[in-house]
């Protein structure tokens, strides 16, 4: 028990010497349990106790103590009560006075802080008074202080409920915009695409070999610019909705033969292989079926364009297990080719939107579609990376739930 607690008991002896009524009386027993007990419970006491004896102070708790500003009972012992108030014209606490009063505590830093005294006991014959002082000055600093913040919050509020609005309207304005782009720049790029074709064809006329390089050029041009309006639009479509998906349990070597039939003209164009290597415990996921071509195309097309010419690109899926019973089973699908490959530092701000490293600043396009991976993969649930591949190359990967032999809703 802390000093306030060993001295309340020498206020009791002090006043049973006197031959003064006191709280408890001389030679029972119950008289130091007594004295014991009201310290200990006013040492518990989030406000200040004092104690005194005509008019002097006594005793008090550890909260009195601090809130005079002293560091130690013994500093204030001695003094007379009233003159730790300062006079405010509300009068000064005294036992013949109000038994409630607000009034000003000095402290020893010279800052006064607001309390409320309350007169608790007083015995008038032994000149043995109670007080409970209470610090309303701390607590109003705090309904200030609450005051300020809820004030502060609701400005806050006034500005996140103005920029949402201001969002919304950049978001409008921003989809406008793409359905201009996609109208007024994609309908003449069909028609100068679908001219080139025509042309070179020859069904229409011969072609030197110039003319025929001059076209050639146009056809490209125009490729890469229809990839990057798509890239453009996939990019922010999926941004604003990329959680909405239609997910069921489906067949992964069916959507991969699908993908790689469509993309059979670009391999032959570069005189590439596919190998496929689906294992049948590696075959069922749980996916949306448009998301998931999305992704394999945008893997497929870049292992094709970064290919050095009869080259090999490896298509594979594998069961991932693990030791926790609690994590559901994931299946990965990986694209593997012989390019370039991405280097370590790379490898990471790779899947961002509009980035571009390495040889692919050379292959053309905004850099949107491993950013566009990364959001679908993301909105299934797994995890996409790049690793270098044994031999030279890169190996994307990315998981996603496999066949649990659940339902899916």
């Amino acid at each position: 028990m802390g000093q306030s607690a060993k001295s309340f008991p020498q206020l009791e002896r002090d006043a049973v010497d006197r031959d003064a009524p006191a709280l408890v009386r001389e030679g029972t027993p119950a008289a130091a349990v007594a004295a014991q007990h009201f310290a200990a419970l006013a040492a518990e006491l989030s406000d200040g106790v004092a104690v005194t004896r005509f008019g002097s102070l006594a005793w008090a708790n550890d909260r009195m103590v601090a809130l005079a500003g002293r560091s130690a009972l013994q500093e204030l012992q001695g003094s007379v009560f009233g003159d730790l108030f300062k006079d405010t014209g509300r009068g000064l606490p005294e036992p013949s006075g109000p038994r409630f009063l607000e009034c000003a505590l000095r402290r020893s830093d010279g800052e006064p802080r607001t309390v409320i005294c309350r007169l608790a006991w007083n015995d008038p014959d032994a000149g043995v008074s109670a007080w409970v002082v209470e610090d309303v000055g701390h607590v109003r600093m705090l309904e200030a202080e609450l005051l300020r913040l809820s004030r502060k919050l609701h400005r806050g509020n006034r500005e996140v409920a103005s920029l949402a609005e201001k969002l919304r309207r950049d978001r409008a304005e921003r989809e406008e915009i793409l359905t201009v782009v996609s109208h007024e720049l994609r309908t003449p790029v069909t028609i100068i695409s679908g001219y080139d074709r025509l042309l070179l064809s020859e069904e229409v006329g011969p072609l030197n070999d110039e003319q025929r390089r001059f076209l050639s050029e146009s056809a490209k041009a125009c490729r890469r610019l229809d990839a990057f309006i798509g890239d453009l639009l996939e990019a922010s479509r999926v941004r604003d909705d990329d959680a909405v998906l239609e997910v069921s349990i489906g067949s992964l070597r069916e959507v991969v033969d699908g993908v790689t039939s469509l993309m059979q003209p670009l391999l032959e164009e570069r005189d590439l292989r596919i190998e496929t290597e689906i294992p049948p415990e590696a075959n069922r996921a749980q996916f949306d079926r448009m998301r998931l071509e999305q992704i394999l195309t945008n893997l497929i097309g870049n292992a094709i364009k970064h290919s050095p010419a009869e080259s090999l690109i490896e298509i594979a899926t594998r069961q991932l297990s693990s030791d926790d019973p609690d994590e559901r089973p994931l299946v990965e699908i990986s694209v593997s080719d012989q390019g370039p490959g991405v280097s370590i530092e790379d490898r990471k701000r790779v899947f961002d939107a509009y980035v571009q490293i390495g040889e692919c600043r050379r292959a053309g396009g905004l850099g949107l579609g491993l950013a566009v991976c990364k959001r679908l993969v993301d909105a299934h649930g797994g995890t996409i990376a790049v690793t270098g591949r044994s031999g030279g190359g890169s190996r994307f990967a990315f998981t996603l739930p496999a066949d649990s032999g659940m339902e899916v809703a």
